[in-house]
């Protein structure tokens, strides 16, 4: 539906009224507000916190010109902004034809991780967005100056604390913009908004999880015959076999609510020619001197040994760390279960460092 809804979006007739844009969407046979004018006062302040004078900006997603202009008002040293529905493309171009320290970029804002250009500040707020919680994180952690930057986005859930609208970052701050007043509208409509600020200090993490390109990952989930299932398609509310201690190995099933994070990653451990490849940082549950215990995957030896799904044990007899520029798609589980991937019983959680 999400691509479908998205594809609606672009090839839409829009119309562009002073207080707002809106469009007709054919999935749901009504009017849909793309921006609006009541938004002023969060773009001013969103533009406030995140950027300061000669900062180079990305800005993705132009609309009505509304954060564009509070970011003009800052005085970057540079204001990229990228946008790909071609009716605001031509609004945009008109907008920054006197304004010689904007760079117009038309398409999808992941077309800009082949350039080289880092930038101080991005700024994200785009309409129907299906690239946006399968890589924003990552492509913000590529993009941002060796110096360091600032991140802010498009608020959904009004508040502070849901974690995959803060896409699984510590320390996002938030500040409040009061007194709103939104007309009825089918996207945001309470009088008050937090908006979200992420600094990030340019240097990149080591993240956790696991490589869904290098061959088939499979993940058991339940029914009657215990079939398997290609981890990158699983969905919320997704039922699974878990074990939560090898020792004591019960099977049971549980309701996976993943909202899985699709990154992109350099440096994985390769086990056992493929049996699993992850990266540094993935927790795993692994039997050595006899006891089982939790090791991060750079933290495993040979003649460790793995927990298999039918209560067997596999032993690691090779580990390979590709140091190479490769760069590899992974997938990060935010769940409180156990799970097992390609039959090998993966633990919950992890962090990144």
């Amino acid at each position: 539906m999400g691509n479908i809804f998205r594809n609606s979006y672009l090839a839409a007739n829009l119309t562009f009224e002073d207080d707002k844009i809106t469009w007709h969407c054919p999935e749901m046979d009504d009017t849909r507000e793309v921006m609006m004018e009541w938004e002023t006062p969060i773009m001013n302040k969103m533009a406030e916190i995140a950027v300061s004078a000669g900062d180079h900006v990305l800005e993705c997603g132009f609309g009505m010109g509304i954060l564009s202009n509070a970011v003009q008002a800052r005085n970057p040293a540079s204001h990229t902004i990228v946008e790909c529905h071609p009716q605001i493309i031509v609004k945009l171009k008109e907008w920054a034809a006197d304004k010689p320290n904007v760079i117009v970029k038309e398409g999808k804002w992941m077309d800009l991780l082949d350039d080289s250009q880092k930038y101080d500040a991005i700024l994200m707020d785009t309409y129907v967005d299906d690239d946006l919680h399968v890589t924003f994180r990552q492509f913000c952690e590529t993009k941002i100056s060796s110096n360091g930057g600032k991140v802010s986005w498009w608020n959904f859930s009004g508040g502070t604390t849901d974690q995959w609208m803060k896409f699984y970052w510590d320390n996002v701050t938030f500040t409040e913009v009061t007194g709103l007043n939104p007309p009825e509208n089918t996207y945001y409509n309470r009088d008050n908004y937090f908006i979200p600020l992420k600094n990030l200090s340019g240097t990149r993490k080591t993240l956790n999880g696991i490589v869904t390109k290098l061959n088939d990952v499979d993940v058991i989930y339940n029914d009657s015959n215990s079939s398997t299932k290609n981890l990158t398609p699983i969905t919320a509310n997704q039922t699974i076999l878990s074990c939560e201690d090898p020792t004591n190995p019960n099977l049971i099933v549980k309701t996976l609510d993943p909202k899985p994070m699709y990154m992109r990653c350099q440096g994985v451990y390769n086990i056992n020619n493929d049996l699993l490849a992850v990266t540094g940082n993935q927790p795993m549950l692994i039997k050595r001197s006899g006891s089982w215990v939790t090791k991060n995957a750079n933290e495993l030896v040979v003649g460790d040994k793995l927990y298999k799904v039918d209560n067997t044990e596999v032993e690691i007899t090779s580990i390979n760390f590709d140091s190479s520029n490769t760069v590899y798609e992974i997938i990060k589980f935010e769940t409180d279960y156990n799970y097992f991937v390609n039959n090998i019983l993966i633990k919950k959680g992890g962090e990144d460092a």
